[in-house]
């Protein structure tokens, strides 16, 4: 995910790789909604993939495939941002489903992300939820102070 204050660049091998995994998530639950959608829509328009990327999309059907998937993710920095992105994904609608942390903690394993460092991701995704809810409710008021 690119954030205005410490951009990561990635290539379109792992950008596809972000959209894989967040459709995979979307799916855990089998029950995608809207909001997850749109997610996804939006993180597709910021990576500003070719529509011929985005033909055939599969999504891992196996643990095998998930390693296999995983495989352009080598930098560290690029798979903390992977896993914020997945944790911000899966909290988008409110519920976290036990498939999607299921699915985060497998990911994070795989990348060799040790348990602290993915509470770490749990705790600042929750904050930047909580901060995001309470600039809607500021914005959404009629008198803003300063």
């Amino acid at each position: 995910m690119y954030n205005i204050y410490n951009p990561i660049e990635l290539s379109d091998e792992q950008k596809m790789v972000y959209i894989r995994l967040l459709i995979y998530l979307a799916k855990a639950d089998n029950n995608p909604d809207y909001i997850e959608k749109q997610f996804i829509k939006n993180m597709i328009t910021r990576f500003q993939l070719s529509p011929t990327l985005l033909q055939n999309i599969s999504v891992p059907r196996s643990l095998d495939d998930l390693y296999g998937l995983l495989r352009p993710i080598r930098e560290r920095a690029i798979a903390l941002d992977l896993l914020h992105c997945l944790r911000f994904a899966a909290s988008v609608d409110s519920v976290i489903d036990e498939e999607e942390v299921k699915i985060i903690r497998t990911v994070a394993n795989i990348l060799e992300i040790d348990d602290d460092t993915l509470l770490v991701i749990n705790n600042f995704v929750f904050d930047e939820m909580i901060f995001l809810k309470q600039a809607c409710d500021v914005l959404e008021t009629e008198e803003v102070r300063c």
